[in-house]
């Protein structure tokens, strides 16, 4: 942590001069701050606010990575006085954040001092969310947990346990969770990634790139935004998109709600929710047939063009017009822009993910990325190597057996279960009729942490129900979520503020906008509150109960990450010394194949020659990466892959699971298309409700209504309603806006008194990525 020592007193008497010149120094300042001194410059004054400074032993701006202000993880500066937070603020050098914060960001005191923070492990004593609970001790705790584990794995078989996680970010849950989790042999390792990114990560990195390509925003002249709202959930991408514009980047915005963002584009699309998939191949049909993409690309870089050439003759814009609601001429004006402004690039968004035919709109935005030549390029979107490919693995996947894979929940229901390993792919919508039901066996354990599933999946009835039903529920968190209301031990967790982490920025799309191929310690700034710990710490201790010491022989968190770093050179001490982060100067694969001290010879030599320009190198295709990182070294249009594992190798346009074209007779009963999970920029995910600065602002969910259809319903602004889907029903106030189509509501997320969830469906997923249809379901609404 930044201290003031006997060798900064020294440093400041000999520079109090040059301090002088400038009229006043950061200690005086911090000093006028708290209404200590005369606020003017004296010798004397300056040498006695040195020795208070000293005497108090005020830490100052110690840099941390923010954990709630979603995928930007800004940086903060925090100031600590006996051992106690007095402030938190954003950090003016910080690259991505530019000193600025979320309105969550700003309030994390309040988060880290919350009364009703989880202060000791409890047991349950009661029926399940009766709220009866009895204190005991961390060893009993984690006795009660491995004996209870253990029990279920002898009688029932490993896989009949789940580990789940919800917000990563805290750098340590995934990767050692997943250690843990394959130690006692289950392959079931759910957390929401299914609808949060891993989609557009799975077919970018598997199967059309073989990386995955953040948008270039800083050199772009055209930016399409699609499926989200960087304005209320991440700061780093709003300044980004800010100063694009400012400097004369065009915009085009697709959602079907009018954001801040739509009010300001050059073109905004309105589309019907769940069509982005035919809007895509409206473009390419566009930019096709008028001959606007990259010849040169496309012959060189690309197979399956010709295929493609003649699938999307089947999606004029007039016909596309009639599937998305967009006009034909939007689309083609919305296509040509993008083909001919050059740079240009695309920004998928978080929306995307959440439909049941989300694999379609993915796949044929990255077809749309290729064949205009906007890939890799200067302003385009550029393939990022996340820093995590030259780290040791912690995750330990060999000690799975292979035929645990075979039972993992959810390989008969999606290709990213069936396929994908090196990341948790249990399904989470399969795992509640596995706990229910017994399909395809039974789950009789769930250890959750960081995660409130009866909030944040889809069918909060069904999740509810399922959780109830378990055998024994463990939830690791910082407060008492419905979750964990429900559990049979609550174990109290640490804040970010409370423990050491680190952050990478280039792990997927919504990372590397302002700062490329990072690493920053976000080093503990005050001691755990009450007994919580951090989550490292309890899966750890857990493993140690369990008989696996071996395998955590680490004694502080510091060592792990000492561990996982080592082949890039990195230390805990060094990021220390560096709290802006530490730049990796070449594509990460190159620490592991040249490792050791003439490795790192070797290193500098490619770095002076070879690299000189890394991170910030475009066309790496042409030159070390030799192509692109897929079995053609190409772009595939085509996916082959896809074809023989029986899906379809060119993106099909399918309509959403449950729509007014698919399902017209449930439309006939439930004829709104409903939009849930919208986020707010107070709120990350279902926390922070209970913080009273944050609560007061956004207090309830609200159904947003456009005012032809309030009117029909004889709704006000205002007015309790009840929403209603084939799962469910919730009530709210109505917000009546002309933000939305007639024809479509939307609710907010997160919210415990009304649950979104209760209406949205498990069952319907998207074949490829397990998708569920969170923004494309039916309702009704009706006056109350």
């Amino acid at each position: 942590m930044s201290r003031i020592t006997r060798r900064d007193f020294v440093k400041a008497a000999a520079a109090v001069g040059a301090t002088a010149a400038i009229g006043r120094s950061a200690i005086g300042s911090y000093v006028i701050d708290r209404n200590i001194g005369s606020g003017q410059f004296s010798l004397t004054e300056q040498f006695e606010l040195i020795e208070t400074a000293l005497a108090e032993e005020v830490e100052r701006g110690v840099t941390i990575v923010s954990d709630v202000d979603g995928h930007s993880q800004c940086l903060m500066s925090v100031d600590v006085e006996g051992g106690e937070v007095i402030d938190i603020r954003g950090d003016p050098l910080d690259p991505e954040g530019r000193g600025e914060l979320t309105l969550r960001g700003k309030h994390m005191k309040s988060v880290l001092y919350a009364p009703a923070r989880l202060q000791y492990p409890m047991k349950r004593v009661g029926e399940r969310s009766e709220g009866r609970w009895e204190q005991i001790s961390w060893d009993e705790a984690l006795t009660t947990i491995a004996d209870k584990l253990g029990e279920i794995k002898k009688e029932y078989g490993a896989e009949a346990i789940d580990f789940h996680y919800g917000h990563y970010h805290s750098g340590d849950v995934g990767s050692y969770l997943s250690r843990l989790a394959n130690l006692i042999g289950t392959p079931n390792i759910s957390t929401p990634n299914h609808i949060c990114h891993v989609p557009r990560i799975f077919l970018q990195f598997i199967f059309d790139f073989g990386a995955v390509v953040p948008p270039d925003v800083a050199h772009t002249n055209l930016i399409i935004i699609w499926g989200g709202n960087p304005e209320v959930t991440n700061k780093p991408q709003q300044i980004a998109i800010r100063e694009a514009r400012e400097r004369g980047a065009k915009l085009v915005v697709i959602d079907p709600r009018v954001t801040a963002y739509a009010e300001e584009a050059d073109i905004y699309a309105q589309l019907r929710p769940g069509t982005d998939g035919a809007l895509a191949l409206g473009m390419l049909n566009v930019i096709i047939n008028e001959e606007l993409y990259d010849t040169e690309f496309v012959d060189e870089w690309t197979i399956g063009f010709e295929e493609l050439k003649k699938f999307v003759k089947d999606y004029p814009p007039e016909k596309v017009e009639e599937i998305t609601w967009v006009s034909a001429e939007t689309i083609r004006e919305i296509a040509r822009m993008y083909a001919t402004t050059k740079p240009a690039c695309i920004s998928p968004r978080n929306a995307l993910d959440q439909h049941t035919n989300a694999s379609c709109a993915i796949r044929a935005i990255n077809i749309l990325m290729a064949i205009t030549g906007n890939l890799d390029v200067k302003g385009g979107n550029i393939i990022a190597l996340p820093v995590l490919m030259g780290q040791n693995d912690v995750s330990l996947g060999e000690k799975l057996p292979p035929e645990a894979l075979e039972k993992k929940i959810g390989v008969d229901k999606c290709l990213f279960s069936r396929i994908f390993h090196m990341f948790p792919s249990a399904s989470t919508p399969a795992l509640w009729g596995a706990i229910i039901h017994g399909e395809p066996y039974f789950v009789k354990a769930m250890f959750v942490m960081a995660a409130n599933p009866v909030l944040t999946c889809a069918n909060a009835n069904v999740v509810e129900e399922a959780l109830r039903k378990l055998d024994f529920l463990v939830v690791a968190d910082i407060f008492m979520t419905p979750t964990a209301e429900l559990a049979d031990i609550v174990l109290p967790a640490c804040t970010f503020l409370e423990k050491t982490r680190y952050a990478t920025y280039s792990t997927h799309a919504d990372h590397s906008w302002n700062a490329r191929s990072r690493i920053v310690l976000s080093p503990k700034v005050v001691e755990p509150i009450y007994e919580s710990w951090s989550d490292w710490k309890i899966i750890c201790e857990l493993g140690k109960k369990l008989g696996y010491a071996e395998y955590f022989p680490w004694k502080t968190r510091e060592e792990a990450i000492d561990y996982e770093l080592e082949p890039l050179g990195v230390t805990c001490e060094k990021l220390r010394a560096h709290p802006e982060g530490i730049t990796i100067t070449l594509p990460p694969l190159m620490y592991k194949k040249f490792s050791g001290f003439f490795g790192g010879i070797l290193r500098s030599i490619l770095k002076m020659t070879k690299f000189e320009d890394y991170p910030e190198m475009y066309r790496k295709y042409e030159g070390f990466m030799e192509g692109f990182f897929t079995p053609s070294k190409k772009v595939e249009i085509y996916s082959e892959r896809l074809e023989e594992l029986g899906y379809d190798p060119l993106p099909v346009y399918r309509e959403p699971a449950e729509s007014p074209v698919s399902r017209p007779e449930i439309a006939r009963e439930y004829p709104l298309i409903l939009i849930t999970g919208v986020k707010l920029e107070m709120y990350t995910h279902s926390m922070m409700r209970n913080i009273p600065e944050l609560y007061e602002q956004f207090p309830e969910n609200l159904l947003e209504i456009n005012p032809e259809t309030a009117a029909k319903l004889n709704i006000k602004d205002g007015d309790v309603v009840g929403v209603e889907s084939p799962r469910g029903r919730i009530e709210c106030s109505a917000y009546v806006t002309d933000r939305i189509d007639p024809r479509v509501v939307c609710l907010y997320h997160g919210f415990a008194d009304s649950n979104c969830n209760v209406l949205t469906d498990n069952n319907a997923v998207d074949p490829i990525t397990g998708s569920t249809g969170l923004k494309s379901s039916l309702c009704k609404v009706e006056k109350i």
